[in-house]
């Protein structure tokens, strides 16, 4: 199958691309059937970096010397007021051996001055590629950046058109894909078209570099091989981690095609520009992972969303309290109002208790009831301290679910090290199960990106797609593939 390696960047150095790049040229699958579509949020120099992430992004690139200048196309960017309108210039060349597309979002004349110029965030990038297949898939008019893709994907892939794409793996850029993963994510594809997305397991790649990375091991782990590993059972995993995805462009169906991804259905929810409810903030503005994966379930209730414990990436995770604070509230409270959302879908498989919403639905309650269920187990464990008479029936259940997973090691790896990372988690669950629950609720309302990603010379996280003026649509030229190529 022909595959899209998506990779979003916005404030990385060149060590982060460098690892990520390097990892997915190295995948054991040919290079004749994949590319790389890189795609930079913005003109932005990372913290404690010299040069802007585009820049560095274009110097690793082996560009054609035809193509090393190219203009600033526009397109409908997802944003409001006059941020509607955005450009960005289209790069080709070959990375590693491997063809890449990469897109650089260099903002309108007018913002040139600001700061962070043509950024619209990580949502904008993910509509780019998918507006992009639905306009072609459909024959649809497209974009000035639209036809600048169109024709530079082809000649880059040989003659091979856009069209014949029928995968996108998504990863971020700060991500090391394991050798073999996209090789195995292919093959579950291949092997079944009901499956509409699939996603890897996601491995710590700074375990021991502090106590907080440490805590996250093996939280990391049970939400993979106990959480995913149960959903993928139902073939309706809920959420696919944005840094390691992969999704069905389109599918096989009656001798033609159906566009998954590329549904106009999922694209236009997907690409809201206007979102006022606190709901919709937390949906769109803070898990837009997590609703691309709802949206896809919502959509497509009978296909597959599944786990493929085979494919394995590594990731480095927050080393600080206050990054990791700043990336679970976001997590948990997007996680929250998703979870709301699947709720309400009445054709999940299954049925009454036996169901995938019953599931969602526990889950839900699972997480509003995290602090509280904590507390209660202090106390179980200081009464039975204390307590002459012990209540034994509640403290061995109590340390059953604790120690379970242990249970769970020894049937999935014989990795003896990962017992040592399940006492550090339980030692760590009050900060699990109740500052990171307590703290993400009282911060609702808050839709800043945080600590996680650091920007030189930013002082406060400002929104990256809130315009103030009006959207100049004469701007914005949409003409069909034929009109383009008869003007070229």
């Amino acid at each position: 199958l022909y595959t899209v390696m998506l990779v979003t960047c916005y404030s990385e150095g060149e060590e982060g691309l460098r690892t990520t790049m390097d990892s997915l040229s190295n995948t054991a699958y040919s290079k004749d059937h994949k590319i790389f579509f890189v795609i930079a949020d913005g003109l932005i120099t990372g913290a404690g970096e010299e040069r802007s992430t585009p820049d560095i992004l274009v110097d690793m690139l082996d560009i054609d010397t035809s193509m090393d200048n190219p203009k600033p196309c526009s397109y409908i960017a997802v944003a409001t007021g006059e941020k509607q309108l955005n450009m960005a210039k289209v790069y080709a060349g070959h990375y590693n051996g491997v063809p890449c597309i990469a897109v650089i979002k260099c903002g309108t004349e007018e913002e040139q001055q600001g700061p962070k110029a043509g950024n619209r965030g990580k949502r904008d990038s993910q509509v780019i590629l998918m507006s992009f297949f639905q306009r072609v898939l459909l024959n649809d008019r497209l974009t000035e950046l639209d036809y600048e893709i169109f024709w530079k994907m082809t000649w880059l892939m040989k003659g091979v058109t856009p069209d014949k794409f029928e995968t996108v793996l998504m990863v971020d850029a700060d991500t090391k894909v394991l050798p073999d993963a996209l090789t195995y994510m292919v093959a579950a594809m291949a092997n079944d078209i009901t499956i509409m997305g699939l996603c890897g397991e996601t491995r710590i790649a700074n375990k021991s570099e502090t106590w907080v990375t440490a805590i996250q091991v093996f939280e990391y782990y049970i939400s993979h091989h106990y959480a995913k590993a149960f959903e993928s059972l139902f073939g309706m995993v809920t959420c696919l981690p944005g840094c390691f995805s992969m999704y069905r462009i389109k599918a096989p169906k009656h001798g033609g095609w159906v566009p998954i991804l590329a549904n106009p259905d999922i694209v236009l929810e997907y690409n809201q520009s206007i979102v006022r409810t606190l709901h919709e903030k937390n949906l769109l503005l803070l898990g837009e992972d997590r609703f691309l994966s709802t949206l896809m379930i919502r959509t497509f209730p009978k296909r597959q969303m599944m786990f493929v414990p085979q494919a394995r990436c590594r990731t480095v995770v927050p080393d600080t309290l206050g990054v990791l604070l700043s990336q679970r509230r976001r997590w948990i409270n997007s996680t929250v109002h998703n979870l709301m959302e699947l709720v309400l879908v009445s054709d999940l498989c299954g049925i009454a208790c036996l169901s995938m919403q019953f599931s969602v639905f526990v889950d839900l309650i699972g997480t509003l009831v995290l602090p509280a269920a904590i507390v209660m187990s202090i106390y179980l464990i200081i009464q039975a301290a204390t307590s002459t008479n012990p209540e034994w029936q509640s403290l061995g259940l109590l340390l059953a679910i604790l120690f379970l997973p242990a249970v769970l090691i020894a049937m999935t790896t014989f990795k003896v090290a990962y017992i040592g990372w399940l006492i550090i988690y339980i030692c760590a669950l009050p900060i699990w199960n109740m500052l990171l629950p307590l703290y993400s609720f009282w911060h609702f309302d808050d839709f800043s990106w945080g600590a996680t990603r650091v920007v030189r010379g930013e002082k406060t996280n400002q929104g990256h797609g809130d315009g103030s003026g009006k959207f100049d649509s004469k701007r914005i030229t949409l003409k069909t593939w034929q009109a383009w190529e008869a003007d070229r």
